[in-house]
């Protein structure tokens, strides 16, 4: 008898490891169907709010360890007649957590629109490209976030423009309660942007970050911008803006407000604005030629008395509301430029 226990042994460890095969497999194929699922109701979600989706696939692969996705030849067009069309597109999920996707999609973003009745159309390269969507069960976007790099913006009457990086995350959507609206929280930074040649104007064509913190309040309906904008400004939808932040040149500004759109759609809300800088701006203004001495001289009086000392480098601060209202743009009570309507 005691010679059939390594036998028993053997039997028990073949069983066990049948049992732990089959966990792996049919986890494997529960998560392929739940992905499915969710990336088939993502889909008609999407044509029903009026955008054309189409790709070749998806692919799945990685079994038994991993859950891997691929669409080839992705095209997205939207409600406005914005086309998109991307490189392939690799995605993988965990197999217990099959709703939550980290992609890879670098190579060439080709966007096709029209302008002046024309069709124009734009070529973005980008090196490195990564993001990760998060889908409900019922296939809605619950999160998305991407992150690009080195990016090269070309085309047809386009000026060339590009970027180190540019990140952007999109969630999580808080649905409205009684007469409170829906909420989603849009976060994004660009850095080392590299402007056309003399477009930056005084400011110089390189700007080292912008930056910004915010949640859209009020979603925007589906269909064309004329009928869509309209419609969300008056259910009361509106931008809000926790932190904005931009260093470009001399300027180093520093913000939060909110914005929302007026009746002839054009953008207007409030700012409580730090800056530093000004004192540079107003040097480069001289050397130009767009100001004159007097002028320059009750700026500067103009910026110490409505500034204050930093505390670490004792540059002047300057603190002033930014306003944009009926169509223009003010500092403080000092109207600066017009603002044109967003259609």
């Amino acid at each position: 008898m005691p010679a059939m226990r390594p036998n028993r042994l053997a039997i028990a460890a073949t069983l066990l490891l049948l049992l732990v095969c089959a966990g792996v497999l049919g986890t494997w194929f529960w998560a392929r169907h739940a992905l499915d699922q969710g990336i088939a109701k993502w889909r008609a979600e999407q044509i029903e709010r009026g955008y054309a989706v189409d790709y070749d696939g998806p692919e799945y692969g990685g079994f038994p360890f991993a859950l891997s996705v691929s669409f080839a030849r992705p095209r997205v067009v939207t409600p406005q007649g914005l086309t998109w069309q991307g490189p392939p597109v690799f995605g993988e999920a965990k197999l217990w957590d099959p709703f939550t996707i980290d992609l890879r999609f670098p190579g060439l973003h080709r966007l096709s629109f029209f302008k002046d009745d024309k069709v124009r159309q734009a070529d973005i390269t980008a090196e490195a490209a990564s993001g990760r969507v998060v889908l409900q069960s019922d296939g809605k976007v619950d999160s998305a976030a991407v992150d690009l790099g080195e990016l090269r913006v070309s085309g047809e009457g386009i000026q060339p423009l590009s970027l180190l990086r540019l990140t952007a995350r999109l969630g999580p959507l808080r649905p409205g309660e009684g007469d409170t609206l829906e909420e989603v929280d849009v976060v994004g930074e660009a850095v080392g942007v590299k402007l056309p040649p003399g477009r930056g104007d005084l400011l110089g064509d390189d700007i080292a970050r912008l930056s910004f913190d915010s949640t859209i309040i009020g979603g925007i309906p589906p269909g064309k911008p004329e009928v869509a904008l309209p419609a969300w400004r008056e259910r009361g939808g509106r931008w809000r803006f926790h932190r904005l932040a931009l260093m470009w040149g001399p300027l180093d500004l520093q913000s939060a407000g909110r914005l929302e759109l007026d009746e002839e759609l054009r953008p207007a809300g409030e700012f409580q604005t730090e800056l530093k800088g000004a004192g540079a701006i107003i040097d480069r203004l001289i050397q130009s030629g767009k100001i004159k001495p007097e002028a320059a001289l009750a700026a500067r009086l103009a910026v110490v008395a409505m500034g204050r000392p930093d505390n670490m480098t004792g540059e002047t601060v300057l603190e002033a509301p930014v306003s944009l209202r009926q169509g223009m743009l003010y500092l403080g009570p000092i109207p600066i430029v017009p603002i044109a309507p967003v259609l």
